[in-house]
């Protein structure tokens, strides 16, 4: 009885770790603090720069599922989403810079199997390719034609199916980059 109970605590415990130590986006916002973001009410998406290299990967159905977690998440937060540039308060634009990255590690360890010649320590190389994916998210002011508001997140990209799980993290993606928008 004592053994299944302590086994309890421990696998709480763990759980409580684990949670603990699950990678959340953070995102890094820059502003004009100059800016009134107080008279900002209509926010028009521009289309996807298509000429751009790193958006060539981008499917024009992923640019509308992209813009669709934006514009949920603006609504949901009080702003009107348009695509009528003349009318917008500010103009959002956003970019999808995609990476491929190595990571490399190494691991110092003992065998217990070593060779004559090589003796009980052994080293292990775990070598691991990876897309990096960095989310620019820029409101223009149309007055000036200049960016006033700018949120970056990064992220290990996954390749997966669409689906719930993909709408998920593009929810988490919107949620993240707009956290501080409106800056206080």
């Amino acid at each position: 009885m004592l053994h299944r109970a302590l086994m309890a605590v421990f696998a709480l415990a763990l759980l409580s770790l684990l949670s603990a130590c699950a990678s959340t986006l953070q995102a890094n916002m820059d502003f004009d603090e100059k800016y009134d973001f107080t008279q900002v009410k209509t926010i028009a998406i521009l289309p996807v720069d298509r000429t751009s290299v790193s958006n060539i990967v981008v499917s024009d159905l992923q640019v509308d599922r992209i813009n669709a977690a934006i514009t949920e998440e603006l609504t949901g937060k009080g702003y009107v989403v348009t695509s009528d540039r003349a009318t917008a308060d500010v103009w959002l634009t956003w970019h999808l810079v995609t990476e491929q990255r190595t990571d490399v590690r190494t691991y110092d360890g003992l065998s217990y199997y070593n060779c004559w010649r090589c003796g009980p320590a052994v080293s292990d190389v775990s070598v691991r390719q990876y897309t990096q994916g960095t989310f620019i998210v820029d409101m223009i002011d149309p007055l000036r034609n200049q960016s006033v508001w700018r949120s970056i997140i990064q992220s290990e990209l996954k390749p997966q199916p669409e689906g719930d799980k993909a709408a998920e993290r593009r929810k988490k993606a919107a949620t993240a980059v707009f956290a501080g928008f409106p800056p206080n």
